[in-house]
């Protein structure tokens, strides 16, 4: 197979980013298995590679720091030159040969697989390695010789320095080799100082089995290195020594002759002073006993504390409708797959159609895995739930609300107090439910199937009755008002905005296009449309512009265009083009006239800037507000007017997206149930977890496969226990422990699982560990 080449040039011949480096290398090895890369001093070539098959890496240039940073099993990277500081740093697996010199750090904290140098290494070689028994020890050969503090706090690591061509011939192995070592050897060959630290390590040659051991791996080491010639040369048993580590027995019997402080305490000091304290006279009474250096209980300045579920993830907060992701992708995860789908539909009855296709996902712009990767992929969880059946609704409660308007607002309450046992009946002017997302948004975005499946669904719902052809007026609202325990304003903004200006009596309202568009008889257009109003709802008249036959399509706006996300890249991909600061001063059968005097060619001008409700029909019992020449409706948190049995949600109070409709419809679902059942009504109050306190270093980029699975795996799950065990495995002094508990509920679906994680004050030392360590962001250090 032929290798992938990839070069760490830019096409004008700069040199990129080690990121945008990681990124093309990452990409390759999605497709093959060997790499050759011609670098240019990058980092963190060959970070946390692994590939089922196996995976070579092979680096033509300079290589930066890092090199085989987290190394996994299977991976095998070769420099054929030098190489910078902390090369295998961490390493758990991969073989990293690099044919020159390299710098400080080499295997710190490598915890398994091999590194050979093909010359001498810098400082600190070795250090806080790792060894796990049920795994090879890590290895690291040197040809050359190493720099000072070689050895480091060694674990268990194998080192084997030759003294070839060394760079300090005279002490092979540095300053001050082998502090704090507790584990492994270190094979060398060639003068050393007497500065080894001689109550870690102990020096002498080496016996029957080291040296078979050291002899049957000497021509492989050469053979990577490109210096096989000098097998006779390394093959004396004689020239070889051995560095082992002394063990933690023979480490006591060096330290017992000096007599202990507490031996000196009891048999000098205290008897010297009648009790041990010259001072004791004048304050009998004081409490002397010691206090501990480290300390625990009430001593200590900081408690840790277990804060499961009292923050919210970022895609819970900041979705409109505040839906649990974590606790959905935790549901799936454990394979609870129709409670997790239950769940959601408890939130909104349209998740794949507004989650899964129309809606800007704000969960996932703040999604806390982008830090790692890439966002969750919220369109694929909300498609999945399209065609699951309703969750079961309660009994009947003998109460009734009217819902007016049948929009995603409308919907979302009906949904929600017909599941709640509320006799609800829908009163909607059209003839089929949705508002502007059935009535304009295009098919090419909203899939009709998905839609139809969802729309059935909600009509099946017991205790909901939908009438349709409704045009309501004051009487009927009186009606209304009078048979009904509450009523719902949800009709919308279905009034477009006018501008008054030579010729406006040929521009087309946005509004009217997209509905002709959707429906069975489409605005016959020109070959050039030019649209007033470059935001999203633009975009789409743009791309239904296209749908129905033009060739050009400009959008202009008074300022900056407003568009974003799918809708502006839907466009611009058709090829529509945006212009601005563009303000018109006449529409004549050419075109649009700008204040200029320049005329944008078209033969169809349509204007998109916003849309007003329509409230012929609003008693003066509710209160309204103008603003922008149009008039809202006002009402508080609860979406409560100033008629205290009268309700208003989604854009007659203000304009907003789909979500924020079905959000408002919830909410003012929840208030009419409390209100029914004589209980306190409290709003989502739950402020969003700060990113600082999660710790994403323990996640591993990855590819995203697209399934509901991976989604679930990849999920940080911010602020709710994902009950791994770190902060119990990392206490220092054993004081966390797990233990079950009754799991706690929230809108009919568990929000927390049956256990729990406590801390034992009289063990904890306060160290925070376990808060360091949560990649949930769970365990907090509070003030004593």
């Amino acid at each position: 197979m032929t290798a992938t080449v990839i070069k760490g040039l830019d096409t004008q011949g700069q040199r990129i980013s080690s990121m945008e480096f990681e990124k093309l290398v990452r990409q390759a090895a999605q497709e093959t298995s060997d790499l050759v890369l011609e670098s240019y001093g990058q980092h963190n070539i060959g970070i946390r590679l692994e590939k089922e098959e196996g995976l070579n890496i092979r680096l033509n240039g300079p290589a930066g720091q890092r090199l085989g940073c987290m190394g996994m099993p299977g991976t095998t990277i070769t420099c054929e030159g030098a190489a910078s500081d902390d090369v295998g740093f961490l390493n758990i697996g991969a073989e990293i040969i690099v044919k020159g010199n390299a710098t400080n750090g080499v295997c710190n904290a490598m915890a398994n697989g091999k590194v050979s140098i093909g010359g001498s290494i810098g400082a600190r070689g070795l250090t806080m390695t790792k060894w796990n028994p049920d795994h090879d020890r890590p290895e690291l050969w040197v040809l050359g010789s190493t720099g000072d503090s070689f050895a480091e706090f060694n674990c268990g690591g194998i080192a084997v320095v030759c003294g070839i061509e060394a760079k300090n011939p005279d002490n092979i192995l540095g300053y001050r080799p082998c502090v704090g070592m507790v584990g492994g050897m270190i094979y060398f060959r060639g003068k050393i100082d007497d500065s080894f630290s001689k109550t870690n390590a102990r020096r002498q040659p080496l016996d029957d089995d080291q040296w078979q051991w050291l002899n049957d791996r000497i021509p492989s080491f050469l053979d990577k290195i490109d210096r096989a010639e000098l097998l006779t040369e390394l093959g004396n048993r004689e020239e070889w020594q051995v560095l082992v580590a002394i063990s933690p027995q023979e480490r006591a019997l060096m330290f017992s002759g000096p007599m202990p402080m507490a031996q000196f305490r009891n048999e000098f000091w205290n008897n010297a002073f009648g009790g041990g304290d010259p001072l004791r006279d004048l304050s009998p009474g004081l409490d002397r006993s010691p206090v501990d250096a480290i300390v625990s209980g009430e001593l200590r300045r900081f408690k840790p504390y277990w804060a499961n579920c009292e923050h919210a993830a970022p895609c819970t907060y900041y979705c409109p409708i505040h839906i649990p992701t974590v606790d959905r992708l935790r549901l799936i995860r454990e394979g609870r797959i129709d409670e997790a789908y239950d769940m959601v539909l408890r939130y909104t009855p349209l998740p794949g159609s507004v989650c899964g296709a129309i809606c800007p996902n704000l969960c996932m712009e703040n999604c806390s895995r982008r830090g790692v990767d890439q966002s969750i992929e919220m369109q694929v969880l909300g498609r999945a739930v399209s065609n699951h059946k309703a969750p079961a609704a309660a009994e009947p409660i003998g109460r009734k609300v009217a819902v007016i308007g049948g929009g995603p607002g409308g919907m979302n309450a009906a949904w929600q107090l017909a599941l709640g046992g509320v006799e609800v009946h829908i009163f909607e002017k059209d003839d089929k439910l949705g508002g502007k997302l059935a009535q304009v948004v295009p098919w090419e975005r909203l899939s009709q199937a998905i839609w139809d499946e969802e729309i059935h669904r909600f009509l099946e719902t017991p205790n909901l009755h939908a009438h349709f052809g409704v045009d309501m007026d004051k009487e009927g609202f009186t009606r209304l008002r009078d048979e009904f325990d509450y009523v719902i304003i949800a009709v919308g903004t279905h009034n477009p905005r006018r501008l008054q200006f030579p010729g406006s009596d040929r521009v087309i309202p946005a509004l009217d296009f997209l509905k002709s568009a959707k429906g069975d008889a489409a605005t016959k257009i020109g070959r050039e449309v030019v649209v007033i109003g470059a935001g999203n709802v633009g975009c789409d008249v743009a791309c239904e512009a296209y749908r129905l036959g033009a060739e050009k399509v400009t959008l202009v706006d008074i300022q900056k265009p407003l568009a974003f996300g799918a809708e502006k890249e839907a466009a611009e991909r058709h090829g529509a083009q945006f212009l601005w600061p563009v303000k018109t001063a006449e529409v004549t059968d050419q075109g649009l006239v700008t204040n200029d005097g320049t005329c944008i060619p078209a033969q169809t001008v349509i204007i998109s800037i916003g849309d007003v409700p329509a409230l012929p029909f609003l008693p003066e019992s509710v209160e309204t507000v103008s603003v922008g020449g149009a008039t809202w409706i006002k009402t508080d948190k609860a979406h409560l007017t100033a008629d205290p049995k009268v309700l208003a949600i989604g854009d007659v109070e203000r304009p907003g997206l789909a979500t924020n409709a079905l959000g408002a419809g919830k909410t003012a679902a929840e208030f009419i149930m409390a209100q029914l059942k004589g209980l306190p009504w409290q709003p989502f109050t739950r402020e969003v977890i700060p990113q600082q306190a999660l710790t994403i270093t323990h996640y591993v980029p990855e590819t995203a496969d697209g399934s509901e699975e991976n989604q679930a795996k990849r999920c940080l799950s911010c602020a709710s226990c994902r009950d791994c065990h770190l902060c119990e495995t990392i206490c220092p002094t054993g004081a966390i422990s797990r233990r079950e508990i009754e799991p706690a509920m929230a809108a009919g679906a568990l929000i927390k699982a049956n256990y729990e994680y406590v801390s034992d004050d009289d063990k904890c030392i306060a160290c925070g560990f376990c808060a360091d360590t949560c990649p949930c962001g769970i365990w907090t250090m509070n003030s004593y």
